[in-house]
């Protein structure tokens, strides 16, 4: 969510998201304003901090920027080099967060604040990723499309199709994981196994609130088991799998379909056939990738808060300077 105020474009972070933590508000500000070194290699800082929460960024620096971003996406080759870095980056994050998640399970708060300060530093970039939430040159791509398929709603639903992820969605992923571990609880699994399994992998994503200030219902596996007693009584987990199944496969065959109807729309015209790959992969890959930070974001916010709880420190007021140097101090 961003505005327009006399010359300035705002991020507000505090009204768009007003229940976060000093934490979740410094990852967002922090990897907006490095979005450009991060994702696209310009040194240039986008915008300003007012104060943790709120960037403000001045009309034409914002202008300049999205479109130094337009222009990289156009080409194919430097569309593949930055999913690459960012997947990349994933993979950091994750790995650094798994040692953190490991260490806080043996209340090792040396091990655990070193790998948490080697998170926060992989995640903060990861992060970045953010703003294809709002700043993709999704415009310039309806106009594009408009012209190649002469047709805007055709070229609204070609773009909506292409922006369908390879995996599935990180909550359907959740709930998809659910109804398999019922589904091997019904053939003999020991369902501690499958409650313990589902409050690691994806407790942190059930539940209201933030996982920043306190667990989620389901990092319980107590709570996990009983969801998975509640979908063995329904009766219906492979019902509710097929149906899962089979609504990736027509989205997917969907998706497939009008970027063949694109391809073809720009066959003869080298640059038109070249801004219709860039624009498949960046769709592709945006999609995705907020997929995958949601639940790293998540599992991340929870690991900062058990660091907290490991350390004596209150998760409404660490910082991400607090988990970097967390490392050195000890």
């Amino acid at each position: 969510m961003h505005t327009r105020w006399n010359d300035t474009v705002v991020q507000d972070y505090e009204l768009s998201r007003p229940d976060a933590t000093p934490l979740e508000l410094d990852l967002y500000t922090t990897s907006l304003t490095t979005w450009p070194t991060v994702l696209i290699g310009d040194p240039a800082t986008f915008g300003t901090l007012r104060r943790t929460g709120i960037v403000d960024i001045p009309v034409p620096e914002h202008e300049r920027l999205a479109a130094a971003l337009a222009a990289h996406l156009a080409a194919p080759a430097r569309v593949r080099a930055l999913i690459a870095a960012a997947l990349a980056r994933e993979q950091r994050s994750g790995q650094a967060l798994a040692t953190a998640e490991q260490a806080l399970d043996h209340a090792d708060a040396a091990a655990a604040s070193a790998s948490l300060a080697d998170a926060t530093g992989a995640f903060l970039k990861v992060m970045s990723t953010h703003i294809v939430n709002w700043l993709l040159p999704e415009q310039r791509w309806e106009d594009t499309f408009t012209r190649l398929l002469d047709n805007r709603h055709a070229a609204r639903e070609c773009l909506l199709a292409l922006a369908t992820p390879d995996d599935t969605g990180h909550l359907l992923d959740a709930h998809q994981g659910a109804l398999h571990a019922a589904a091997a609880v019904r053939a003999g699994r020991p369902l501690q196994h499958a409650a313990a399994e589902i409050a690691a992998r994806a407790g942190t994503l059930y539940g209201v609130g933030s996982p920043a200030v306190a667990a989620m219902p389901l990092e319980d596996p107590a709570n996990a088991a009983h969801l998975i007693q509640g979908l063995l009584e329904e009766n219906d987990h492979e019902r509710q799998l097929a149906a899962i199944a089979a609504g990736r496969s027509r989205a997917l065959l969907l998706r497939d379909a009008w970027q063949a109807a694109a391809l073809l729309a720009a066959a003869g015209d080298d640059r038109d056939v070249s801004s219709v790959r860039a624009t498949v992969l960046v769709l592709g890959w945006a999609a995705g990738s907020e997929e995958r930070r949601k639940v790293l974001r998540h599992r991340y916010l929870a690991a900062g808060r058990r660091w907290c709880h490991l350390t004596d420190r209150d998760p409404t007021s660490v910082t991400t300077t607090d988990l970097l140097t967390a490392g050195a101090a000890r």
